[in-house]
């Protein structure tokens, strides 16, 4: 009797990799979604001048997006859950591209202040949205790492809008710009609709390998109907929901300030020279990238050596703590490198935990993975929104004592800490049952 030759695997026994391409492609609209919102403050000088706005309608004009922005989280996460992140993703893009253009066009301060609320309300979806693609397009144990990877193009696409802006600038006037700007978008939104599918059971290119360990079910009729509302009573009385808002109501608190009031510290407190500040401000934002990178893996790390309940909530608390603890170190330094250096300190400790809260939101939101991200993100764009204001009555007019705003911001960090503590990724939010599951 001859030996049982065993046929080696075909190719349809290995997986294939589209969910690669998904995560490089959310990345890619996460850096035209910041692109896009950054622009206009680069060039708000310029706009300014030429339409002859005075410093409070410039103010409004560059608050105007974050307002509506912080409000329409939620309401647009949910829309991307109950009509599919594909359509949804490629008209949120559409729109906040054309707004984009639009504001080269507007004559007046009405006109801007409309176009910047509208596009506020356009973005507010994306980073649901694309929180809502990892959940169902990487495995849990891949989610920590596609999610700060995702993030890491919002942080790029902000970082490159300081120079590309300049450059522009020197070409042409500020309604150009905006116009570039705006059709950049258009291409971005043509390849997401081409390549990217709401779940790998709709995508041709998947193979029956890829689904499988994805473990992404095919929804039922009734599945899809069950998102027909946002589960504001579940969010409401979740205690985790609401650790995670106070959580990142706390961060965008502290976080603000490097963004806002740095360049203003190091200019009346130390007296750095133009060009010199401009490194210095710029280095903290480096950081958070590669704080970003890291995270990911982290609690990718963590939730394989102690569950999603520790893997999800100490990254996020410890690097709270840690952010905290450089704003307190800012009590006692008086040379400006060394406060620059605690100032990278806080931005790598705050990035470092955007994986672990984007995943906490996919292990636990079920149908409504875009929902539960956007109620965190409201609240953390609030928090920032609030800060300057805060920031700005406690440190007083003669501007000459810092140490305020730093205990400020150390509680803000402090206070979201404890909050991360209360992460419960291993308890689904209540009446998940009737949502579709994605977790593997």
């Amino acid at each position: 009797m001859g030996r049982m030759i065993v046929p080696e695997a075909s190719s349809i026994d290995r997986a294939t990799t589209v969910r690669y391409r998904i995560v490089f492609i959310a990345t890619l609209s996460a850096v035209l979604l910041y692109a896009d919102r950054n622009c206009v403050s680069f060039a708000a000088r310029y706009i300014g001048d030429d339409l002859g706005l005075d410093p409070t309608q410039v103010g409004w004009l560059l608050s105007a997006f974050f307002w509506s922005y912080a409000l329409a989280q939620v309401p647009a996460g949910w829309v991307g859950d109950r009509f599919g992140a594909r359509g949804t993703m490629v008209v949120y893009m559409l729109c906040w591209s054309l707004l984009t253009a639009a504001l080269g066009l507007a004559n007046g301060f009405a006109g801007l202040f409309a176009l910047r609320l509208a596009c506020g309300l356009a973005q507010a979806g994306a980073y649901p949205i694309c929180s809502a693609l990892v959940g169902r397009w990487m495995p849990l144990s891949a989610r920590g790492l596609a999610s700060s990877i995702v993030s890491l193009g919002g942080r790029l696409g902000g970082a490159m809008v300081p120079t590309t802006t300049a450059y522009l600038l020197d070409m042409l006037n500020w309604r150009g710009v905006m116009l570039i700007y705006g059709l950049i978008g258009l291409p971005v939104a043509w390849w997401f609709a081409r390549w990217v599918t709401s779940s790998p059971h709709e995508h041709r290119r998947c193979n029956p390998a890829e689904r499988a360990m994805l473990a992404t079910p095919v929804p039922t009729a009734g599945q899809r109907r069950a998102a027909t509302s946002i589960p504001w009573s579940t969010f409401l009385r979740d205690a985790s929901l609401w650790s995670m808002s106070i959580a990142q109501f706390g961060t965008n608190v502290g976080w603000a300030f490097l963004v806002t009031w740095l360049p203003d510290y190091l200019e009346q407190a130390h007296q750095v020279p133009t060009d010199e500040r401009g490194v210095m401000s710029s280095l903290p934002l480096l950081a958070g990238m590669v704080g970003g990178l890291i995270g990911g893996w982290l609690t990718d790390r963590a939730t394989a050596r102690w569950g999603v309940r520790w893997g999800r909530s100490l990254p996020m608390a410890l690097s709270r703590f840690g952010a905290a603890a450089a704003f307190v170190a800012c009590l006692w330094i008086d040379d400006p490198w060394l406060a620059t250096a605690a100032f990278v300190v806080v931005s790598f400790m705050t990035d470092l935990g955007i994986g672990a809260t984007w995943t906490f939101a996919q292990d636990v939101g079920g149908r409504n993975v875009g929902a539960v991200l956007g109620w965190g993100n409201m609240w953390g764009n609030l928090g920032a929104a609030l800060s300057p204001v805060l920031l700005e009555s406690v440190l007083g007019e003669d501007r000459t004592d810092w140490s305020r705003p730093f205990v400020v911001c150390a509680a803000a960090f402090a206070v979201a800490g404890v909050a991360s503590l209360g992460f419960r990724a291993d308890r689904p939010l209540a009446g998940r049952a009737s949502r579709l599951p994605i977790t593997a």
